[in-house]
């Protein structure tokens, strides 16, 4: 699996950031996340799915995402359960002494035989990057104002 991780600090506390990070908010921050629709009973809970749908690098994709870990004000957690990506996610927000420290952790595979892998896991892992990059920016140009 290939990673991206990327942080961000942010002058306000993690309860500040953290209303901001559901899943009901996060095609407002990810230009790849065009559509999340919760398809579950539970909103935000371990065990909570939603189908979602993205564009990166020109590749679309469907997929269906279960959070596996929720520690308010500090760490959200999902994975995928179907659709051609597999993907795991990881926000993090740690206190500093002015702030907070956002981290956006990605693992994922693509679907494709090994040449092709090769090839979109260069164009897409730039693009996966720059669209964390232009998240953590996001967030805290909405906190910070």
């Amino acid at each position: 699996m290939a990673r991206i991780e990327k942080s961000l600090e942010i002058n306000v506390p993690p309860e500040k950031i953290w209303p901001l990070v559901t899943w009901d908010r996060v095609p407002e921050y990810y230009d790849s996340i065009k559509k999340v629709e919760r398809t579950s009973k539970d909103k935000y809970k371990v065990g909570s799915t939603a189908h979602v749908t993205g564009e990166i690098a020109g590749l679309k994709g469907v997929y269906d995402a279960e959070i596996t870990e929720i520690i308010e004000n500090k760490k959200a957690s999902w994975r995928t359960i179907s659709g051609d990506i597999t993907m795991i996610y990881s926000l993090t927000i740690d206190p500093t002494k002015v702030g907070s420290r956002i981290t956006i952790a990605v693992d994922y595979e693509l679907p494709y035989s090994f040449l092709g892998k090769l090839i979109d896991k260069m164009r897409v892992h730039k693009e996966l990057e720059k669209d964390a990059e232009k998240a953590l920016q996001k967030i805290k140009d909405t906190v910070e104002k």
